[in-house]
């Protein structure tokens, strides 16, 4: 199982707000920064997802599951990314903590 999310790192030189997308293995604890943006923006998500799921030294074979929020940057073509290699995106319940 895998789950996705973001964070943010505030530059203080720069004085921008960059934010990470993340995705950890569940089981290993592994975790895997696909890219980091100062617009994570839905396309910009998809494609990161597809860099992460055909880099040959990953094993996406191995996993069924990716779970996110129902963040605005985890789009329908998004799951259908994960779809293509097998994996189903499981949103968790809106009122989860955030």
């Amino acid at each position: 199982m895998l789950a996705a999310d973001f964070f943010h790192v505030d530059c203080a030189m720069t004085l921008r707000r960059l934010y990470c997308l993340f995705v950890i293995e569940a089981g290993s604890r592994y975790v895997h920064i696909p890219g980091v943006t100062a617009h994570p923006d839905g396309p910009w998500t998809t494609q990161q997802i597809r860099n992460l799921l055909m880099d040959p030294g990953d094993h996406a074979a191995d996993f069924r599951f990716l779970v996110r929020d129902r963040a605005g940057q985890f789009t329908a073509s998004f799951d259908a990314a994960l779809a293509g290699a097998g994996i189903e995106a499981v949103k968790i319940r809106p009122e989860a903590p955030g």
